[in-house]
């Protein structure tokens, strides 16, 4: 691959090591400063290490609040190159930070000793709060295939809700060929639901065939024959239209037909973003991909069908990996100083420890081991990458890696048959993203904080010179020059669900949740949920969310952390008639590479059917049970003032329906049913706790009840 510089430095420093060892040849791990944190609460304080690069004279320490644009300009700390940790006594509780670590070091490339600096990031912080609130996610589906998966989608709605997000649907049609019109209406249904739901949106998941974006005139793989506009995703997530114009690059010298882009031909000029995109992007596209499914009838729904049913079962901690990740480098012969694979290293480090990583050739190693992450890079075509291997290996052999980064020439254009960049997802095995990290690199280090995918691609794909890959300083740049590609570059497209975080289901969910509908003297509704501790721990807590839609934002109603098993809900119910959902999610503590901060478990969703406050106050006080405690029967008596279809049934702690009581219309006036103490089998029930649940029209009344035979 040709070397191609892109200096983005006017002046940094000029610094001459002081190593009282003898420099080597440089490896792309020496540009990667391997970071691990460590949180103490009190005294508040957060220590970080890094794994000793012998190559390093001097350290650096630079930090900032993660909602800060950059780092301060002046370090917190100078540091001698034998150390290898430090603790920040400065820190507040509740606030996340990001550290950069900076190794200024001396090596030898091409036979001179040159001077570079080696980057590290990580996010951390003390006392560091839940992070439930992700905001709405705006899945945009490719009409025909999701008529044949609408049971996986269902489902994928769900999972995405458990986890937090808002999910808004909408349905596109297929667009195989490049079709600039078709791009336009898919943006436009970018800005109607930005329109509609503010910056509470914040990400776009493309699933199937939806119209590709093309813009640019880049090859930033450096070929001559790849110039031209890239597919350009990004584009559906910048809102700042005026900027996308299509009227001044004029270039069909591109190999690939589809890279040409001339005047008004539906491709835009831009190729590199100069305002920050608003929201992140992630594809799952499984056109063209003809390795991976032989025969079948319907190629791209089996691979789509696929990649959710991985996606669920990776939710749901079904997936058997270990904690560890991989580094195929196969750019390191050529003394590359870009340090490609340094975002291997980097992001792997950052998010399950130094020590956790090794350099290995990927699918040698993972055919028979797993890891979290795997990050691989050489000399590629759109079908393969030299040393890591090709399309074909990924459709016929093991590749057990939950999330990936690839890197060589030509695949990081991805909208071609059987591209390499989008291999992994349509791969058998567990893995669930893609993105093509060298030019530019990307930085995932915020995902330890229970952060999406979606933040990280946002901060990478804006990504100018807060995080930085390396400084060199050479000859030709004695000040320094950052060796990237890319940087905020219209191609950095990301491949995979955008919503995906690490392990969701490491804290286990509460079970058994029953709601009850009362009426409170102020003749408000007051809506009591229970549940059940997951085994495990008796420290586990618990947050409640309520929503007024299936799919909507679900706020949370407790301002600290229940520690029980029961929350009341008073609900106003005066001006509202429907469902209401609630949402019960377990808090509790964990430790990863990045200290110990406080997460959420996946969600348990549960509704309850309610009117206004009247019909309410009326229902409750119309419906009766006695006695309670019951020894030999019960006698359940509803009052009626208007004929109405009516449902009694009796459920047990595990919402099981142990009998039917009644199921048909009721004319005006009060009925009166009993219950045997049996249950569908008309075996009697053993003592236990009980509901009687009354469903009228669209209102539900639960009444707790004892036996005590």
């Amino acid at each position: 691959m040709t070397k191609y510089l892109l200096s983005i430095i006017a002046s940094i420093f000029i610094f001459t090591a002081a190593s009282s060892q003898t420099p080597r040849n440089v490896d792309s791990r020496d540009f990667a400063i391997l970071l691990t944190a460590k949180t103490n609460p009190s005294p508040p304080s957060i220590t970080i290490n890094w794994t000793e690069n012998e190559l390093a004279a001097q350290y650096r320490i630079y930090r900032k609040k993660i909602s800060d644009d950059n780092f301060a300009q002046n370090p917190i700390a100078t540091l001698e190159g034998t150390v290898t940790e430090y603790t920040d006594v400065t820190v507040e509780p509740g606030v996340v930070y990001e550290y950069e670590v900076s190794a200024v070091s001396l090596g030898l490339y091409g036979g001179s000793q040159f001077n570079f600096i080696g980057y590290g990031y990580i996010a951390c912080g003390v006392n560091i709060r839940e992070f439930d609130n992700p905001g709405y996610v705006l899945l945009i589906i490719e009409e025909e295939s999701a008529e044949s998966l609408t049971s996986e989608i269902i489902r994928l709605k769900d999972d995405l809700r458990a986890e937090g997000w808002g999910v808004i649907e909408r349905r596109v049609a297929r667009t195989e060929t490049f079709d600039g019109e078709a791009v336009k209406s898919v943006k436009q249904i970018v800005y109607d639901e930005r329109n509609e739901y503010g910056t509470d949106l914040k990400t776009i998941f493309l699933f199937g065939r939806v119209a590709v974006p093309y813009s640019g005139d880049i090859n930033p793989d450096a070929h001559p024959d790849h110039k031209g506009a890239w597919p350009a995703d990004i584009y559906y997530g910048h809102l700042m239209e005026q900027i996308w114009s299509d009227n001044s690059v004029n270039n069909s010298t591109a190999k690939r037909a589809a890279n040409h882009n001339v005047p008004a031909d539906g491709k835009f000029d831009l190729s590199t973003l100069n305002y920050d995109s608003e929201l992140s992007v992630g594809r799952v596209d499984m056109y063209g991909m003809k390795l991976f499914h032989g025969e079948s009838e319907e190629p791209e729904v089996m691979l789509l069908k696929r990649y959710l049913d991985k996606n669920h079962s990776y939710r749901n901690g079904e997936f058997d990996y270990r904690n560890s990740g991989i580094v195929d480098d196969n750019f390191n012969a050529s003394g590359n100083l870009e340090s490609f694979a340094s975002s291997g290293w980097r992001n792997i480090a950052s998010l399950v420890g130094g020590d956790n990583v090794k350099k290995s050739d990927l699918f040698t190693t993972l055919s028979s081991e797993s890891c979290l992450f795997a990050y691989g890079c050489g000399p590629g075509s759109y079908t393969s990458a030299g040393g890591i291997g090709t399309t074909s290996d990924f459709a016929t052999k093991p590749f057990n890696a939950v999330f990936t980064m690839l890197f060589g020439s030509y695949f990081g254009d991805w909208d071609i048959d059987n591209n390499l960049l989008r291999a992994p997802l349509a791969s058998e095995q567990m893995s669930l993203t893609c993105a093509w990290s060298g030019r530019p690199q990307w930085y995932f280090h915020h995902l330890n904080l229970g952060y999406p995918f979606a933040y990280s691609v946002l901060k990478s794909q804006n990504n100018l010179s807060t995080y930085k890959p390396n400084v060199v300083f050479t000859q030709q740049f004695p000040n320094g020059v950052i060796y990237s590609v890319g940087m905020r570059g219209v191609h950095a497209g990301f491949m995979g669900d955008p919503t995906l975080r690490l392990k969701p289901y490491e804290i286990p969910k509460p079970v058994n949740i029953s709601t009850y509908l009362a009426v409170d003297e102020r003749h408000k509704s007051i809506v009591k949920l229970t549940w059940n501790k997951p085994a495990g721990s008796s420290d586990y807590k618990f947050n409640i969310y309520r929503s007024t839609t299936e799919y909507g934002m679900y706020k949370k109603l407790n301002d600290t952390p229940i520690d029980g098993d029961e929350y009341e809900d008073v609900f106003d119910l005066v001006d509202f008639t429907g469902t209401v959902y609630y949402m019960v999610r377990t808090v509790a503590d964990v430790t990863n590479n990045a200290g110990t901060h406080s997460d959420v478990s996946r969600g348990v969703v549960t509704n309850i059917a309610v009117t206004n406050v009247e019909d309410a106050k009326e229902f409750d006080e119309l419906i009766s049970v006695y006695p309670n405690p019951i020894k030999s029967r019960a006698f359940i008596e509803i009052n009626l003032s208007k004929s109405s279809y009516v449902k009694a049934e009796i459920l047990d702690l595990n919402s099981n329906v142990v009998c039917e009581i009644f199921d048909d219309f009721l004319s005006v006036g009060t009925h009166t049913f009993n219950w045997d103490l049996s249950n569908k089998s008309n075996e009697q029930v053993p003592n236990s706790v009980y509901f009687v649940r009354v469903l009228k029209g669209n209102r539900v009344s639960t009444k707790l009840i004892s036996v005590v035979n």
